[in-house]
């Protein structure tokens, strides 16, 4: 399956992400804020990225911006997950470079769906 990195500053939700993504066979790497996941995202060049958009440290949007600059993570697929879901957000989320934006509160078969996209889409491109 594949290796997806989900970067939330909620204990909550990074626990039940990694229960979803761990029961569907994923390997999961989490992280509380922004400030780690490009590091993280170098060194384990993840299938799929899950990132919130308010972490302390680097916040998601300054997060996504050096994921898309960088060489190596360019091309990682970026669902952004957060509850700031105004058409806005997502507009300048999608011109930023995420590849989709699933608005919290999410369900879990839209949330699995998601992921099996993005990493089919990654994998694809391989």
């Amino acid at each position: 399956m594949a290796k997806i990195l989900v970067a939330d500053d909620s204990s909550f939700i990074r626990i039940k992400l990694v229960s979803i993504l761990q029961t569907e066979g994923h390997e999961v790497i989490e992280t509380v804020d922004g400030t780690t996941v490009l590091k993280w995202a170098i060194a384990e060049q993840p299938d799929v990225i899950m990132l919130d958009l308010m972490m302390p440290g680097a916040d998601g949007w300054t997060t996504l911006g050096d994921l898309k600059i960088h060489e190596s993570t360019l091309d990682i697929p970026v669902i952004i997950s957060s509850s700031l879901n105004s058409d806005e957000d997502l507009i300048k989320a999608h011109k930023m470079g995420a590849s989709d934006f699933l608005p919290k509160p999410w369900t879990n078969n839209e949330l699995i769906k998601r992921i099996r996209w993005a990493s089919f889409a990654r994998q694809s491109a391989a």
